[in-house]
């Protein structure tokens, strides 16, 4: 393989699963909270830090600049710090080899630095499924899963919009749509590294 992959993906849908057997098939390496835990060691900052401030934050003030401006200077920069941190182990790693990325921004990160790689976004039409994987494996109540998966997804949709100032599902913004739902996650993982593959204009 001659560039990386990254998956966006909607809460639910099987993109760290699709990441998984990607890395499985291939033997790249598949960055997803290893992400956080090498930019912590990195840069000397609590993991516990860089876990709270990561897409899964959805509440506080990381993401809002007008009340950001008004609070102290540090916390000011934080998340710039924290996303730099993130994006040095993201870079890293890719210059060294390609690797699978989980969101995080990894497309603009790899663009900025002039990386290869081919952007996908997994989403899903079965609902009844993507609750199951959040009851099983978040522990959500089955009556507020729908909830939960919609401030799960819209934790993503700032921190890409934030960092990115790109529309997280938004086709134009990716190589690859695909809906994991109806393909099943073996044949996402099989266009995915099929279109990675591809020379542009194949």
């Amino acid at each position: 393989m001659n560039r990386s992959i990254v998956i966006n993906r909607e809460f639910g849908s099987g993109g760290r699963e699709i990441g998984r057997i990607i890395s499985e098939r291939t033997g790249m390496v598949l960055y997803d909270t290893r992400v956080l835990q090498e930019a912590a060691s990195k840069r000397g900052l609590s993991p516990d830090l860089l876990a709270d401030f990561d897409e899964r934050a959805v509440s506080g003030p990381y993401f809002d600049l007008s009340i950001m401006g008004s609070l102290d200077p540090q916390l000011y920069s934080l998340p710039y710090r924290m996303y730099g941190a993130i994006a040095d182990v993201i870079t890293e790693a890719a210059r060294v080899e390609p690797a699978v990325f989980i969101g995080r921004c990894a497309d603009k990160i790899l663009r900025d630095a002039r990386l290869r790689f081919r952007s996908v976004f997994v989403y899903s039409t079965d609902t009844k499924r993507k609750i199951a994987r959040a009851v099983d494996l978040d522990g959500v109540a089955p009556k507020d899963a729908e909830k939960y998966i919609a401030k799960k997804d819209n934790a993503r949709r700032r921190y890409q919009r934030f960092f990115s100032d790109s529309r997280f599902g938004d086709p134009h913004e990716y190589d690859l749509c695909l809906n994991s739902g109806r393909l099943g996650y073996e044949a996402c993982a099989e266009i995915i590294l099929a279109a990675a593959a591809a020379e542009p204009g194949r």
